[in-house]
């Protein structure tokens, strides 16, 4: 019997988590299972086999998110996903989700003091695995691209623009039940 233990749960996640250090990053501590460790996202966020992890992400330089991930123990058929207790799905794949952009944000010319606004529309296949997307609206600034605060939804708007609001954007789409993220094209905001 593995000292962390062979099932998705809360105790098991405390043990699995003792020994982590702390850090400038929200580390959070998951459970794969062998279903999960086989798909793709999973695998290109580090989680490529069964067992615990220690796992965060963050947004690099040119504004992709980044994963971090380090396996505490591997665990051999263990729990399986119908028996889930942790909330990880936003974090890990549960099944192959594939998140596609329907409608592309476009190119604007807005006038100073009228309303911007920006949208995308993405869907998730296969619908429905109760999967949510959730969205990341960002700015460049030289060469880099930085996440605006509070700019989560489908649609970013700024209600009164300024020529300072000027510039490329762009979103991050992502699913609660972890499909691989993906980046809009870019969208350029001028001033008419």
């Amino acid at each position: 019997m593995s000292l962390y233990g062979r099932t998705d749960s809360n105790a098991n996640k405390t043990k699995a988590g003792v020994g982590i250090g702390a850090s400038s990053q929200a580390k959070q501590t998951i459970y794969i299972d062998e279903t999960e460790a086989a798909l793709e996202a999973n695998k290109e966020r580090g989680l490529n086999a069964p067992g615990w992890w220690s796992y965060f992400t963050y947004t690099d330089s040119s504004g992709a998110t980044r994963h971090k991930a380090e396996q505490l123990v591997f665990i051999a058929g263990g729990d399986t996903n119908a028996n889930e207790t942790q909330a990880d799905d936003a974090t890990a794949a549960d099944a192959n989700v594939v998140i596609a952009i329907q409608t592309q944000p476009q190119n604007t010319a807005v006038a100073v003091g009228a309303q911007l606004q920006l949208t995308v529309v993405g869907t998730a296949t296969p619908p429905g695995n109760n999967s949510v997307l959730t969205y990341q609206w960002q700015k460049k600034s030289g060469n880099r691209y930085s996440n605006i605060s509070g700019a989560t939804s489908a649609a970013y708007t700024v209600a009164t623009y300024a020529a300072t609001d000027a510039g490329t954007y762009r979103v991050k789409i992502n699913s609660t039940n972890g499909g691989k993220e993906l980046i809009s094209d870019n969208a350029v905001v001028t001033t008419s």
